[in-house]
């Protein structure tokens, strides 16, 4: 897939990276048998992480929520139902991969995985799902005023498109 970015200037750019830097996907366990199933989301093993909220959002059919940007905090991101296209924007100044876009699917389906974002990134996301996606959140940070940006899915820094 061909990601475009389109600079200030109205000048085209294609930048499309596997991964961006800092990014990290954990493949997760799921136990299902004819009674239902177990989906895990997150143990701390190998990981210095004090969880101190964990949310989830519920996305309708067809909806695209972002950008958003946490300046402190990683975000970490599991789908236990439905298909949900999240793409990823890096702006970080001292990043190797400034400019870069990244797009993944995640889903209980197929690439069950926890995505794991470090702070600043931009992402926004889409649920692909005929009804709607289920996100889990697992934040080191409970939620405060002004730790995160947003703005709007069309904007002046950077373009991407859904299509």
């Amino acid at each position: 897939m061909l990601l475009r970015l389109r600079t200030l200037s109205g000048l085209s750019k294609q930048r499309l990276m596997d991964t961006i830097d800092g990014v990290k996907i954990i493949p997760l366990k799921q136990i299902v048998d004819n009674r239902g199933a177990v989906y895990h989301a997150f143990r701390n093993e190998g990981h210095d992480v004090n969880v101190e909220e964990v949310y989830i959002s519920k996305v309708n059919a067809g909806v695209t929520k972002g950008w958003k940007q946490h300046l402190q905090t990683w975000q970490r991101f599991v789908v236990p139902y439905g298909t949900m296209e999240i793409v990823l924007h890096d702006e970080r100044e001292d990043s190797p991969t400034k400019g870069a876009f990244q797009k993944i699917v995640l889903g209980s389906e197929a690439n069950y995985v926890r995505l794991e974002l470090p702070p600043k990134i931009w992402y926004a996301f889409k649920s692909l799902s005929d009804d709607y996606t289920l996100m889990i959140n697992i934040s080191e940070m409970i939620h405060v005023d002004g730790e995160s940006n947003n703005i709007p899915l069309e904007n002046d820094l950077f373009h991407y498109d859904w299509k």
